[in-house]
């Protein structure tokens, strides 16, 4: 099942070169980068079991990458 959502990033800086390098590196892939008033934001579409689990593995990529999740947006 795939489940679509939108988290609020901390710690990885968007004024730097290349910067979407280890989000990508690290997992986050399946995701689209939406940088807003200097502020990361990635919109998942993510195949999981549970929209939980869902969550839950795209935070440990973004953890990996070096950023930290502010906050998490669910979609209709």
């Amino acid at each position: 099942m795939t489940h679509a959502f939108t988290l609020e990033v901390s710690g990885i800086d968007p004024t730097r070169p290349n910067y979407v390098d280890p989000l990508y590196e690290a997992g986050c892939n399946d995701a689209l980068i939406v940088v807003r008033d200097g502020v990361v934001f990635l919109d998942f579409e993510r195949e999981a079991p549970s929209f939980d689990d869902a969550v839950k593995s795209a935070e440990r990529d973004v953890i990996i990458a070096g950023g930290r999740v502010v906050r998490v947006r669910c979609c209709p």
